[in-house]
């Protein structure tokens, strides 16, 4: 392909812009689509929207990803992007089922599984590397594997449960590829750079008409959110498997600490609800008003910008703890994440009840 023969540079940047056009220009066409065809979610009793919303905006994410990777990335030097490629269509088209029939929850995990399987047998893509996490420096596949389905199939959930409110679940993967396709770049990882690159591009134009748009606005739906939590899991696990002398120019001791800093927000918020469910003798699965965002809500009197914005700011606070923290031991900076995630929500679920009872 002669785009690839552009030096790195310019690959990433024309990458990004590409994917970054498509969206914009896609936008309209599928509002339309989704409009002629009813393809809308309709307020409910845990809705925050008003009239019926074109759920199918994951839609624009995926082709701009697909088109910009397909043409912009070395297949031949990063022989697993063929089996992530795979695995992410089975779970975009997992997604997409359940936007449109609503498929049970079984049935979506089933094809999460699938997707995982594709990229953790197909491509020997899984967890080995631990960096001096709990006493170990490598694990066996035996552990590995199953720790990648969890994780993986974890991270794709927690994404997709942050999916509640305007913004919030592509700003928080916008920045968390920014993260990640920082550090790439840094080592030398350029392919993995690219693919932050083009994901970031394809997410820029969904999260400003999900958050600003009025008459053109648009959700995620499960396609977007199940796939986008998938390449985060993706670019995650990559992230554990650099080698050791890549990471220590740069001070980087703590890599799954690291990375645990990167997605804090929606997995720690996804542990707290399942455990406070758990507690209350609730299935983890069933559906509340308990998340960070709805207490934000509460807050802001129902305002999305400025519930989405607060909760940006603290994913790039632990983005940033993670980078001071580089160099910590991996133990340290994980409890430092949770205790500091905990004493956060104690204030704003505090400041939400006293809102409320007043």
């Amino acid at each position: 392909m002669v785009l690839s023969l552009l030096s790195d540079n310019w690959r990433l940047l024309l990458a990004m812009l590409l994917s970054l056009i498509i969206g914009w220009n896609l936008r309209v066409p599928i509002f339309k689509l989704a409009i002629l065809k009813n393809f809308v979610v309709k307020p409910n009793k845990r809705s925050s929207h008003i009239g019926n919303i074109p759920n199918i905006g994951g839609i624009i994410v995926w082709l701009s990803f697909l088109i910009s990777f397909m043409l912009f990335a070395r297949f031949d030097e990063t022989q697993e992007f063929q089996y992530m490629l795979l695995g992410v269509f089975l779970i975009f088209v997992t997604g997409i089922y359940d936007d449109l029939i609503q498929i049970s929850p079984r049935k979506k995990l089933k094809g999460e599984i699938l997707g995982v399987l594709v990229l953790v047998v197909g491509g020997g893509f899984y967890f080995s590397e631990m960096y001096g996490f709990l006493g170990f420096e490598q694990i066996s596949p035996w552990f590995g594997i199953p720790l990648t389905f969890i994780g993986l199939i974890g991270l794709i959930n927690a994404i997709n449960l942050i999916d509640g409110i305007d913004g919030l679940c592509s700003g928080v993967v916008l920045m968390d590829c920014l993260a990640f396709g920082s550090f790439f770049y840094l080592v030398g990882y350029v392919e993995y750079a690219l693919l932050c690159c083009i994901l970031l591009g394809a997410i820029v134009p969904f999260f400003f008409i999900n958050l600003f748009g009025k008459r053109s606005k648009m959700f995620m739906g499960d396609s977007g959110a199940l796939m986008m939590g998938f390449l985060l899991g993706f670019m995650a696990i990559k992230f554990c498997k650099m080698p050791e002398e890549n990471l220590l120019q740069f001070h980087l001791k703590a890599v799954p600490a690291v990375v645990f800093s990167i997605v804090a927000i929606p997995v720690l918020d996804t542990l707290r609800l399942f455990i406070s469910r758990w507690m209350r003798g609730n299935s983890p699965f069933a559906p509340d008003k308990r998340h960070l965002h709805h207490k934000l809500l509460i807050i802001f009197n129902g305002m999305h910008k400025k519930a989405t914005f607060t909760i940006l700011s603290l994913n790039l606070l632990f983005i940033l703890l993670g980078w001071w923290g580089r160099s910590w031991s991996n133990e340290f900076l994980i409890l430092f994440d949770i205790v500091l995630f905990s004493l956060i929500f104690y204030i704003i679920d505090l400041i939400a009840k006293r809102k409320l009872a007043n």
